[in-house]
């Protein structure tokens, strides 16, 4: 499962028009998929006519009682297609950086609320609202990716180097490593504007610069306004071929990703400072890993006893419990590993016992006697 935060403090760059149509032929692809709308102006909410059915719980309430309940995201969110559902976003959510500013993990309440689901879609979008408020800290916290709307104007480009600040300052505090992508939306190629930040992007966004360009269309807007995505209002129009295309290319990026990440962890250095190692006591250096994941479609454990290796001597068995199990022999010594669930790398939650590497990943650490 991918959770990807489209972001901008720039108003008018086109960030909720692009959730609404990418989430739509993400879902018409065949992906199940779910957008969260945690703008308080609630335009995605709007823009798919998400607010014609009543919800359980509001967004809101679900962020404030996370911490405390089990809040389940079918309380939560609306159906808008097939494939396609919405949590809707409420005026009320304006109010939720002042009731949570004493709150603890007041930056995590949507990833933890959004572990509750994770299991049931392919994709997660949040629409983040145009600030780099507590909101928008949520958003990136859930999230492992960020889709970066870049309008045609010289001020979307200034307000770039804002925004890559906050999203440093929460990869300081989380250790995620964001994958970004930039998108450049509401294209005139005919303009000497356009065809100049287009420039600019590609002289320094070069590697983070998506190759799809969504072009002016006045299909967007008045899609929008009958509260469809383009792609079922004006099928044959350029926003909805810019958008389809879009929505491939994300997919398409999601096999590079995973090489990416096997590759990163190979080769990743494993002097760092180390909390403390976990013993396991010595029964012919038989090694259990186990990871409790009902939902799950696969589940690797991969580590330095397998050179990080993700593959068919990795993958662990799931039992009438939904608990995932492999043995594995392992001569003394100490190893950092995590476990690879459904395309997602995860720290073993059973193993207290961690280390923290010199670019601040956290492994889980095993260490046989």
């Amino acid at each position: 499962m991918r959770i990807l935060s489209i972001i901008n403090q720039k108003g008018g760059c086109g960030k909720t028009t692009t959730a609404i149509n990418l989430s739509a032929c993400l879902a018409l692809s065949g992906k199940k998929t779910l957008l969260v709308d945690l703008d308080p102006q609630a335009h995605a909410t709007l823009g798919l006519n998400g607010s014609a059915k009543k919800t359980e719980m509001d967004l809101r309430s679900a962020m404030l009682k996370i911490s405390e309940e089990h809040v389940e995201i079918s309380r939560l969110k609306v159906p808008i297609q097939d494939h396609l559902d919405i949590i809707p976003a409420t005026l009320s959510l304006a109010a939720l950086e002042q009731e949570l500013s004493a709150a603890v993990h007041k930056e995590s309440r949507l990833r933890d609320l959004l572990r509750q689901g994770r299991q049931s879609y392919e994709y997660i979008l949040i629409d983040a609202p145009p600030n780099l408020g507590m909101l928008t800290i949520n958003a990136l916290t859930a999230s492992s990716e960020v889709l970066i709307p870049v309008e045609t104007s010289m001020f979307s480009l200034h307000g770039l180097r804002r925004l890559f600040q906050v999203i440093d300052l929460v990869q300081e505090r989380t250790h995620i490593d964001h994958r970004i992508h930039i998108l450049l939306t509401i294209y005139a190629p005919g303009t000497r504007l356009s065809r100049e930040i287009l420039s600019e992007l590609q002289e320094h966004f070069k590697d983070r610069l998506l190759k799809t360009r969504i072009r002016q269309n006045v299909h967007l807007k008045e899609a929008a306004s009958y509260g469809l995505p383009v792609a079922r209002y004006q099928k044959n129009s350029h926003g909805s071929w810019d958008y389809t295309a879009l929505a491939e290319e994300i997919v398409a990026i999601e096999g590079q990703m995973n090489a990416f990440c096997e590759k990163e962890l190979k080769d990743r250095k494993p002097e760092a400072e180390i909390i403390e190692a976990h013993e396991v006591p010595r029964i012919r250096q038989d090694v259990v890993f186990m990871m409790e994941a009902p939902q799950a479609r696969s589940v690797y454990v991969v580590g330095e006893f397998n050179r990080w290796q993700v593959g068919p001597t990795a993958v662990l068995e799931k039992d009438e419990r939904g608990v995932w199990k492999r043995k594995v022999q392992l001569p003394p010594g100490s190893y950092q590993y995590k476990f690879y669930v459904d395309g997602e790398w995860l720290v073993d939650p059973r193993n207290p016992f961690q280390i923290v590497t010199e670019n601040g990943v956290v492994n889980s650490m095993v260490k046989v006697k």
